[in-house]
């Protein structure tokens, strides 16, 4: 799953309109019960919303409460830096 994550952030970067039709499947990611997993969805989140942050927003709860409950301070670092 984690790598399929990553292939889906290279084709969003070439094709940004599939971004609208498998974000859904992203942002399920972040609950998933594997922290490589919820790691690498954070990871590709962080990156996508370098470019227009706003569309991103209504993930802050997601994001805060990984922020409360991970030990894995690289996601932390990411979730910070959204």
């Amino acid at each position: 799953r984690k790598k399929a994550l990553l292939c889906l952030f290279k084709l969003f970067v070439k094709y940004p309109q599939g971004l609208r039709l498998t974000f859904s499947r992203v942002q399920q990611c972040l609950d998933d019960t594997h922290p490589s997993v919820i790691s690498c969805a954070v990871n590709v989140i962080t990156e996508l919303s370098d470019k227009n942050p706003r569309n991103y927003l209504h993930l802050a709860p997601a994001f805060f409460q990984l922020l409360t409950t991970s030990s894995n301070n690289w996601m932390l670092i990411k979730g910070v830096k959204l």
